[in-house]
């Protein structure tokens, strides 16, 4: 709808003048009651606060309107094998050349660096719980990169990848122990 309106209401500055220039593929019936919509003060000041909201937004993804969602399951069907976070976010949040914030840039740099810690160390990797180190585990029901509607149990384990979210549980479950006991040793 932003190419159909934005245009219009750049040309014409009044209501009258918006409701009788509506775009060809419209009919005007229809357009005059858009045009009534998003005249209306309640409309204006959403869209004001949403348009703060999103220039204050600190993670730009590139997918446009190709959900999560379907970027997983063609990932599946072409190769076997469910993408994992890192390579995910990646997608998500790049452009050809460049990261689409310096934030996004950060937290890629932060998972790459912890997964070459791990093999540096010649310890298991396990992306979705570097993933779930580096960018946090969910928030209100979301997982900070992920988009909308992608909840913790999209990421840190589907319903295709139980025995891999029981594995990150256990594998935090050791890495924890293994943390404390190296600091038991160091107090003693």
């Amino acid at each position: 709808m932003y190419s159909f309106r934005n245009p219009v209401f750049k040309a014409h500055a009044t209501e009258d003048g918006r409701i009788n220039n509506p775009p060809n593929e419209i009919r005007p019936k229809i357009w005059r009651e858009m045009v009534r919509k998003w005249s209306d003060p309640s409309w204006v000041d959403t869209s004001d606060k949403n348009k703060e909201n999103r220039e204050k937004c600190e993670l730009k993804s590139t997918c446009g309107s190709a959900p999560l969602a379907k970027y997983r399951l063609e990932k599946i069907k072409k190769t076997g094998r469910e993408p994992d976070p890192i390579e995910t976010f990646r997608k998500f949040h790049s452009t050809k050349d460049n990261f689409t914030t310096p934030k996004a840039q950060a937290l890629h740099a932060g998972m790459k660096a912890k997964e070459t810690e791990k093999l540096s160390k010649r310890e298991d990797v396990n992306k979705f719980a570097i993933y779930g180190e580096v960018v946090g585990q969910q928030r209100r029901k979301r997982v900070l990169g992920m988009g909308c509607g992608v909840s913790g149990l999209d990421v840190f384990g589907s319903t295709s990848s139980q025995d891999c979210s029981k594995k990150c549980k256990e594998d935090q479950r050791i890495e924890k122990e293994k943390s404390n006991e190296k600091m038991r040793m160091r107090e003693e």
